[in-house]
């Protein structure tokens, strides 16, 4: 019985600081407090895919159009990714063992961009089967190019080195890399305002464009 008493115990404490937690990512403000100081030359394009129903790497993306002024270009596939994590991992694998890519909607063409920020998920060290098509179909040839990307705990990987391999005759500035949610988190439905901020977002755009 004592046995039984400290395990209903734990099990409360853990609900409490479940409850307690989930209530603090909830409060937690992420405007933005930094004003951009940043001049960008020239019209932007912030191209993404985001997968998950969490939407890290999109939730990214609309800050950094809200404080460029840039029109959001989202990617998105023809067949979508499973909703499970696991089984979305097992299929990008599948899908970059085939050829590295996966068939996406039109994108339109970006003659009239000038800088191109390109943001996705880490998947296996380096951007989504999705991103990789973008590649394949879009010239970026004498633009600026700006990576961004979210992970849930492995970092970039080799994500800035494959976008300058993609992009040989463009000019790639520095990749801002943000620690999206983990599998727990995407189950309690929190997500990228657990680690990371507005503010994030424009301190490196003023770094990239000082």
């Amino acid at each position: 019985m004592k046995m039984i008493g400290i395990v209903v115990g734990a099990v409360i404490v853990v609900a409490i600081a479940s409850v307690v937690g989930c209530k603090l990512f909830a409060s937690r403000s992420t405007e933005a407090t930094v004003a951009l100081t940043a001049k960008l030359p020239g019209k932007v394009a912030v191209v993404y895919y985001s997968q998950s129903k969490v939407g890290n790497t999109s939730t990214v993306a609309k800050w950094i159009a809200k404080h460029t002024g840039g029109e959001l270009v989202p990617i998105e596939t023809v067949e979508a990714y499973p909703d499970a994590y696991g089984d979305t991992l097992k299929a990008a694998k599948k899908d970059m063992e085939n050829g590295g890519t996966r068939a996406i909607k039109a994108v339109p063409p970006l003659d009239g961009y000038d800088v191109v920020f390109i943001g996705t998920p880490i998947w296996y060290g380096t951007y989504a089967p999705p991103v990789a098509e973008f590649f394949k179909t879009h010239s970026l040839a004498g633009k600026t190019v700006v990576p961004f990307c979210t992970h849930g705990g492995g970092g970039a990987g080799r994500y800035f080195v494959d976008v300058r391999k993609a992009c040989p005759a463009a000019t790639v500035k520095e990749c801002l890399t943000i620690r999206g949610s983990n599998q727990i988190e995407r189950r309690l439905g929190t997500g990228i305002t657990s680690h990371h901020t507005e503010d994030d977002v424009v301190k490196w755009l003023n770094a990239v464009f000082k």
